[in-house]
């Protein structure tokens, strides 16, 4: 029955009963002003019992409040040698992201893309990536001497593999109807990376810079502590050892801070230039 042949008075009815009908709240989860609570709300916990932790239950030589914290964190940038330190460190960090990040995503796309290299190149490549990296900085430190160049060169390793594995992983998750496709409309090679395989796999490629950048911190703070007297890394030691942990924690969080907004612009760069990918989801 239409609603055109059913009694008027029925269909006002069923109205009224839809109109009266209680909304469905949405969860609370979801609210704008909980995504911005919760982890307010969160961080202020943490802080407090840090706090009481620090004030009254463990010693101050093994963990600083968050009010010490701070102020060794200022103190760092207006008589520390925070300023000089990170400076160098984040030199070497950007040269060896670049380079690393670089060479991830031209040889991810011909060994995704070639399958003869795939199969000849990718044993030695997993075996590689497997190899904890942190045992060849000695010899990087006799290949190329003990100064920048043996931690760029680390910084260049530690962030190389994740964008290489994931870039070639991209490559060989794309569609093969959308390669089939491209060929029947007549696009030649080089048109059909540009046109299909690309924007295909730029997730995968994107989530390994990610990966890169983040690790690329690591590789700083590493290669810096294991052989160096220069960069947050060696005050990183430094502090440590002398059991500074105020010191110590204010460049524990600088170099997060550094690895936080490293992603955060890789993120920008995705929903700037590639809004497709978080559209696509």
């Amino acid at each position: 029955m239409t609603v055109l042949s059913r009694p008027m008075a029925e269909v006002q009815t069923e109205a009224a009963e839809i109109a009266s009908a209680p909304r469905l709240r949405r969860p609370v989860s979801e609210w704008r002003s909980t995504r911005i609570a919760a982890p307010m709300l969160a961080v202020a916990v943490i802080l407090g019992l840090w706090e009481l932790a620090g004030m009254y239950l463990i010693s101050p030589l093994l963990i600083s409040s968050p009010q010490q914290a701070l102020a060794d964190f200022v103190d760092q940038f207006s008589s520390g040698p925070a300023v000089p330190a990170l400076e160098i460190s984040l030199r070497e960090l950007y040269v060896g992201i670049a380079i690393g990040l670089s060479a991830g995503v031209v040889i991810g796309l011909v060994v995704g893309r070639y399958r003869l290299l795939d199969a000849a190149l990718s044993p030695y490549i997993n075996a590689a990536n497997a190899t904890p990296l942190n045992v060849l900085i000695p010899l990087l430190i006799v290949w190329v001497g003990i100064g920048t160049e043996a931690r760029v060169l680390f910084i260049v390793l530690i962030s190389f593999f994740p964008v290489l594995l994931n870039t070639a992983g991209g490559l060989r998750n794309v569609s093969k109807g959308y390669v089939e496709v491209g060929r029947m409309l007549g696009l030649n090679e080089h048109q059909l990376m540009r046109k299909v395989i690309l924007p295909a796999s730029m997730p995968y490629v994107f989530a390994g810079i990610r990966l890169g950048v983040a690790l690329g911190v690591i590789g700083m703070i590493v290669g810096e502590i294991e052989e160096s007297n220069v960069g947050l890394g060696y005050y990183i030691n430094f502090y440590g050892d002398g059991f500074q942990t105020g010191k110590l924690l204010a460049l524990i969080f600088l170099a997060a801070l550094i690895g936080v907004l490293n992603v955060l612009v890789i993120r920008g760069v995705q929903a700037r230039w590639f809004r497709w990918i978080s559209a696509a989801r």
